[in-house]
């Protein structure tokens, strides 16, 4: 059932974020994935044989697909590209809150209430969101109550209007050409009259070397972040015979660190994703080396162990906050130096698909990795293993980084 969830995550994003960059709102395709999560939930909830469970959970996967991309396209175009990491740094501290409390309050609920509990209470959400999807006021919208953004005596609602989005505006020329015009010089100076292009958007972006880095960085950290959700429950009941409550204590300092994404969003907008992200890579290379130390059922292997999963947490939160960032601002590049490619919308809804796509690939191979490993050859090898491929993500970030800052000098 999680395969089948993240499959259908996979292969749905880069569609569903393709014809949400075509479509003229990104209200409607927003409310038609939340509607089809409603109804996919519901089956779920009366399904009765396996089959119905996987096909419940595919369904649930195509419908996250459209929620996801759309959503976090939305955030892009709401927010100025100088507050891109700030506003990803609190989507990344929901779904941490969102996956940590998700089960511990289901958990309670069936326990001492019902099965059919969690369910109501799952539905109640979802019509909650869609209820806030229904008087949300897109940016686009808001635009047009205001004639003049540019004499607007509101400096905050100016701010938020003018430098939303990809942080330029596509201006017509006289001889119907489109220029770009930087956000802070609207009506002003023209910075460049862009390039022609037969080459779909779409396709440029799968053919990017620089979103190519970002994927391969955001597969290699899913990987690492659900490897350790399946192998290390499994690894601590053997090693320290801890029961299920100790074993929920010990993802607390995985995931504490989350809280800090606003903050490292900040720092993201300052010095840069692809800096924060070689950071996040650069501390798990030796925090996941010094995991094999931790194998005597002992107090000292016991702190070890609580110390090596913060330091894991603040390198994941590191990463999955600036990677995420990273991705609007490669759309940003291509939509500055090919004006209009992507359509009215832009193409951060095509460029969070293909993130998703590497996500939940990510979360498929996680699991099968990690098991393999730790079934195969044991812990030592598998936190070896994964230590070694933070390293080697974090070279690849640092020299593509150097690339970008030979290319605009």
């Amino acid at each position: 059932m999680l395969a089948a969830f993240a499959g259908a995550l996979f292969f749905g994003s880069p569609i569903f974020g393709y014809f949400a960059d075509k479509s003229t709102s990104r209200q409607l395709p927003f409310l038609v994935g939340l509607l089809a999560l409603a109804g996919t939930t519901i089956v779920f909830w009366f399904a009765e044989t396996v089959s119905a469970l996987v096909i419940a959970r595919t369904l649930q996967g195509l419908s996250a697909a459209v929620v996801w991309t759309v959503g976090l396209a939305l955030v892009v175009d709401t927010v100025g590209k100088e507050q891109v990491g700030a506003a990803m740094g609190y989507v990344s501290m929901a779904l941490t809150v969102g996956t940590v409390f998700g089960p511990f309050i289901g958990g309670i609920m069936l326990s001492r209430v019902s099965y059919h509990s969690v369910f109501v209470l799952a539905i109640g959400l979802i019509v909650l969101d869609i209820s806030l999807r229904l008087v949300m006021i897109e940016r686009k919208t808001a635009a047009q109550w205001i004639e003049e953004p540019a004499h607007a005596t509101d400096g905050e609602t100016q701010g938020l209007l003018s430098g939303s989005g990809t942080g330029y505006q596509a201006i017509a020329g006289q001889d119907g050409m489109a220029e770009t015009v930087g956000a802070d010089e609207a009506g002003g100076e023209a910075l460049s009259s862009g390039k022609k292009t037969s080459v779909p958007g779409i396709v440029r972006l799968i053919c990017s070397g620089r979103l190519l880095v970002v994927l391969i960085a955001t597969v290699a950290d899913a990987i690492m972040y659900s490897a350790f959700d399946t192998v290390l429950p499994l690894y601590v009941m053997k090693t320290f015979d801890w029961g299920p409550l100790e074993i929920g204590l010990c993802f607390l300092p995985l995931f504490a660190p989350s809280f800090l994404s606003p903050w490292v969003g900040d720092a993201v907008d300052r010095w840069g994703a692809r800096r924060v992200a070689f950071l996040g890579f650069l501390i798990d290379f030796p925090t996941l080396l010094l995991f094999r130390f931790v194998s005597d059922n002992t107090t000292q292997d016991q702190v070890l162990l609580y110390g090596f999963l913060f330091c894991a947490g603040v390198a994941s939160t590191l990463q999955l906050v600036s990677l995420m960032v990273e991705v609007s601002n490669v759309t940003e590049q291509y939509e500055r130096e090919f004006p209009g490619i992507f359509g009215r919308q832009g193409g951060t809804a095509q460029a969070y698909g293909l993130f998703n796509v590497a996500w939940s690939g990510g979360q498929v191979l996680g699991p099968l990795l990690a098991g393999l490993l730790v079934e195969r050859a044991g812990w030592t090898t598998m936190v070896t293993t994964l230590g070694v491929m933070s390293g080697c993500i974090a070279v690849m970030v640092a020299v593509s980084d150097q690339r970008k800052g030979k290319g605009k000098k």
